[in-house]
């Protein structure tokens, strides 16, 4: 029986990493054809793009990680069904539920490498690639550094201490010289929006300096000519996709403490929570698939068909993921929705088919 189980799982291991390898494949030609309009923006070049979605590839390959073990079940199971192997180990005693249990064991040994790549390395290289292409796209005019953003911009060195969206800012520290480079003036303003093409700094501490001697005011909003644009805050703008777990949940934290919208970071990281259930639901989708579908269907039909699945399932789960968003349903609720949907369909197409796990 040993034997027999690492068969089933060496077949559904192969065809899964078969079709991820495709799967990459496609996600890194398509991100190549749409990152290639913005050659020629800054210093952003072939080079750029290719290491870009280099990065990449790491996060999306884990975004999509579940449709690829659906349509690699479908074909590792689909393949030992065309070749009457399911058949003989029927035959010879083997139960439904201990084939269930095979593929189970290869996707959960799949999903534990998946999940490593995906929550430790896939933040991080996703947060690389999005920094490198602003840098190249803005020439080096903003920095990155561990306590904030750095933007030089004519005679203005600007620090910023979070960017909580491309236009809305928090802690801006402001330093104005001169054409000589002697300091004009310091501000400090505790949050700045762009609003109608202006950026008006907000709760502003303002302090000139002359030869002579200083004086500081208070404003309690002042707008500042600047030609910052909201594009170049996308350096120092930490999306969803590139924050670990724990910096999800810390930052939601903070959001929700300073009573600002937190509802798209908790989101992404019940989303995330429940990636792992979700993969699950999808390679168990594939039994169905191959053993309640028709014998008089083809393979291609039933790739086909998981695909079209898989796809549904990721439009889904964009789509409640903002509706959830627009009207504040609870965040894990919204998560934990498609997966739940999902495998209600799967056991109900079960049940009408009558396969049988014993």
């Amino acid at each position: 029986m040993q034997i027999l189980t690492r068969y089933i799982v060496k077949n559904v291991t192969q065809a899964t990493l078969l079709v991820f390898v495709v799967f990459t494949a496609l996600i890194f030609v398509t991100g190549m054809l749409s990152e290639m309009r913005l050659v020629g923006e800054g210093d952003y070049g072939f080079l750029q793009v290719l290491i870009h979605e280099l990065l990449n590839l790491p996060h999306q390959g884990y975004q999509f990680f579940p449709m690829v073990v659906l349509l690699g079940g479908v074909l590792g199971l689909g393949s030992l069904v065309s070749s009457n192997e399911i058949m003989v180990m029927r035959a010879y005693g083997v139960s439904m539920g201990k084939i269930i249990y095979s593929i189970l064991l290869s996707a959960l040994m799949m999903l534990a490498i998946a999940v490593v790549i995906g929550e430790a390395l896939a933040p991080r290289t996703n947060y690389l690639a999005e920094k490198y292409k602003t840098l190249a796209q803005t020439k080096g005019q903003a920095a990155v550094t561990m306590t904030g953003l750095w933007i030089h911009e004519g005679n203005n060195f600007i620090h910023i201490d979070k960017v909580l969206g491309k236009h809305h800012l928090l802690g801006i520290t402001r330093y104005q010289f001169d054409n000589g480079h002697h300091l004009l003036a310091t501000y400090f303003a505790k949050s700045m929006d762009f609003y109608k093409g202006e950026w008006v700094a907000k709760d502003v501490n303002k302090t000139k300096l002359t030869k002579v001697n200083t004086y500081s005011q208070k404003l309690h909003s002042e707008v500042w000519d600047l030609k910052l644009t909201p594009n170049l805050l996308n350096v120092g703008l930490v999306e969803t996709d590139a924050m670990s777990l724990k910096k999800l949940n810390d930052y939601s934290a903070y959001l929700s403490k300073n009573k600002l919208q937190a509802s798209k970071f908790e989101l992404a990281f019940w989303q995330r929570i429940f990636q792992p259930l979700t993969t699950l639901v999808m390679i168990l989708l594939a039994v169905p698939f191959v053993f309640a579908a028709p014998r008089s269907s083809t393979m291609g039909k039933r790739i086909l068909l998981a695909v079209m699945v898989g796809f549904v399932f990721y439009i889904l789960n964009a789509f409640i993921g903002g509706f959830s968003l627009v009207y504040h349903l609870p965040p894990i609720i919204a998560a934990l929705m498609p997966a739940i949907l999902f495998t209600s369909l799967g056991f109900l197409w079960v049940l009408k088919t009558r396969v049988r796990f014993v």
